[in-house]
């Protein structure tokens, strides 16, 4: 991996080349098509400010750092780099994962299961069945006043659809009723 130096009123010296390039190699291995690699360092009053430009074919990333220490600036712009490497290269995946999967047209199993976009993404961990019982809005509000639940699913006898009778932060009765 070639990488560009520029360097702006600071001296690169042939160990802080040595060690952006030394942490810059656990970078290489999320991407296998990089174009440009380019590492600009300058100093601005007091702290040095490092920024890394990272091209490819599919993905243009950029990371900035400052600090009063010149080897701190750069291995924590490169650490940055590191961090959307990796959220880059996991979202290229899910892309072509999921694409190929919408061609196929077959649903895949652990798509249910298995978040999409890492840790923070919400996932479904239970599924239950809710036998759905006739009555009319009165009735389920009743049903849903005596329990302790948040909601109840009914099928409305009047309207011949499935509702859902929730309980509201404010404690009063919400209704949702579906509409094709």
């Amino acid at each position: 991996m070639k990488v560009e130096y520029i360097a702006r009123k600071v001296n690169l010296t042939s160990g802080v080349r040595d060690i952006a390039e030394k942490k810059l190699a656990r970078v290489e291995k999320y991407f296998n098509d990089i174009i440009d690699l380019r590492l600009e360092v300058s100093q601005e009053r007091h702290l040095y400010v490092a920024d890394i430009f990272l091209k490819g074919k599919d993905f243009s990333l950029k990371s900035t750092s400052s600090n009063k220490d010149l080897t701190t600036a750069i291995q924590d712009a490169i650490d940055k780099l590191e961090m959307q490497a990796r959220k880059a290269k996991t979202r290229l995946k899910d892309h072509k994962r999921h694409g190929s999967d919408v061609r196929e047209g077959t649903p895949r199993d652990d798509d249910v299961t298995e978040p999409a976009g890492g840790e923070d993404t919400p996932r479904i961990v239970e599924t239950s069945t809710i036998p759905v019982k006739p009555m009319s809005v009165e009735e389920a509000a009743m049903q849903l006043e005596e329990s302790e639940e948040r909601f109840l699913v009914f099928y409305n006898s009047v309207s011949d659809k499935v509702n859902v009778v929730y309980r509201r932060a404010d404690n009063n009765l919400g209704l949702i009723t579906p509409e094709a």
